[in-house]
């Protein structure tokens, strides 16, 4: 069976659809990745099927609005940078959507992350399941507040309940406000502009009662026990190890010359300009705690010749599950993916949240006592980093973060997955 995975973004968006792509072919299913075009060599290296939409991730986030959309920190900001964004974009997004739509036609079923809702339509119109996969937490509970909310607003008792839902329904909102206007633009097209105008099309999906799978640890954020069944937190989806990287020369000398160092980078987090000044920040605090660091440039840049102390070394990018086990402790963005690589590899965390649900990865890693007080973006300095390196340095925030990693690394996340959805196609084919 053909079965579509959509994720359109950058790489931690994609990455855990690939690890679910890899079980799916192991239990026989014929999976292939749909997003864009950057992923493609990165994907088809695991032996996957990839199916390339014409958007560029980091040309967009070359553009002004997609620069605002990295430093929504908090819910308005977020809504309103990401509506701007979205105009921008308008163009873009009807055309993804009309090149998903045809890559989608030979599939029995689509797996897709909620940021793709559209995809739910697309299936109800050919007539196959939808298969909602979500890398943070998108389903409404009275337990803790909606993803966006969680750093935010905390009340106790029968008035914080009320509270928490209603974040979620809020988010829920939000999020398919942002792709609505590209998917009722392209039912338009086709000649059937009846959308949902306002109730987001995850309410259907769970009418249906087709599966919505959470790629993050029950540890993490418990699941509601009052989920209905088709909901599932199945445990991260993580890619084996890839054979074919070949760590530098540089980089192996660096990692023998010492200790081991801390990781410092941001990912796809892209600011122009604005690298060089955290690099000095982050040169300054390393040197006061007097520790080594290995910087993750990811899709930033520096200028120029760049003189480093023999403490600090750069790095363009590494797979995460080979580099993380080889660090001290790790500092980044609080991306999903890369906040699982560092708590699965059993690496005390320190986030610099910039957008997003990272900031909820930030305070949930400080609560569980595996990291340290996560320092927004904004409030980034030399001496609130040197302060954050020396909590999450501290033995105890080490070993908490260990004995997490050990447990988080016997789960079976994607087995789990694919069960659900080998249940859900068994079912609709009966049905």
């Amino acid at each position: 069976m053909n079965i579509a995975l959509v994720a359109v973004g950058t790489r931690g968006d994609v990455q855990p659809f690939l690890a679910l792509a890899l079980g799916l072919q192991k239990a026989g299913f014929s999976p292939f990745i749909v997003s864009a075009k950057n992923e493609e060599a990165f994907v088809r290296s695991f032996g996957v099927a990839f199916h390339a939409l014409n958007v560029d991730i980091q040309k967009i986030m070359d553009d002004q609005a997609a620069q605002a959309m990295a430093h929504g920190d908090n819910p308005l900001s977020f809504a309103k940078s990401h509506l701007e964004g979205s105009k921008v974009m308008a163009e873009i997004m009807l055309q993804a959507q009309e090149e998903i739509w045809l890559a989608v036609q030979n599939a029995h079923a689509i797996v897709y992350h909620p940021g793709m809702q559209n995809c739910l339509l697309m299936a109800q119109e050919i007539g196959i399941p939808a298969i909602m996969a979500s890398p943070f937490p998108f389903a409404n509970t009275s337990n803790y507040p909606a993803i966006l909310f969680y750093d935010k607003i905390r009340i106790g008792g029968v008035l914080g309940n009320v509270l928490n839902r209603s974040t979620h329904m809020i988010f829920e909102q939000m999020f398919w406000m942002l792709s609505r206007g590209a998917a009722k633009a392209f039912w338009s097209k086709q000649g059937k502009p009846h959308i949902p105008k306002i109730t987001p099309p995850i309410h259907s999906q769970a009418a249906k009662a087709f599966p919505q799978l959470f790629a993050y640890s029950p540890i993490i954020f418990p699941p509601d026990t009052a989920w209905q069944e088709n909901l599932a937190v199945t445990g991260y989806w993580t890619l084996p190890e890839n054979d074919d990287f070949t760590p530098s020369d540089e980089l192996i000398r660096f990692l023998d010359k010492g200790e081991s160092p801390i990781y410092i980078g941001f990912g796809s987090i892209k600011s122009k300009g604005a690298f060089q000044e955290t690099l000095t920040q982050i040169v300054e605090a390393v040197e006061r705690v007097g520790v080594r660091a290995l910087v993750g440039l990811g899709w930033s840049s520096v200028e120029g010749d760049i003189k480093l102390p023999e403490n600090v070394s750069l790095i363009g990018s590494a797979p995460h599950q080979w580099l993380f086990p080889r660090m001290s402790a790790v500092v980044h963005h609080g991306g999903a993916g890369t906040t699982a690589a560092g708590l699965i590899a059993g690496k005390a965390t320190l986030i610099i949240p910039h957008t997003g649900d990272q900031p909820a990865w930030g305070k949930r890693v400080w609560e569980m006592g595996v990291g340290a007080k996560p320092i927004p973006k904004k409030h980034l300095s030399a001496d609130t980093l040197e302060a954050g390196l020396r909590e999450v340095l501290q033995p105890h925030v080490r070993a908490n973060a260990k004995r997490l990693g050990e447990k988080l690394s016997n789960e079976t996340g994607v087995d789990n997955a694919v069960a659900v959805i080998r249940q859900c196609l068994q079912s609709s084919r009966t049905d």
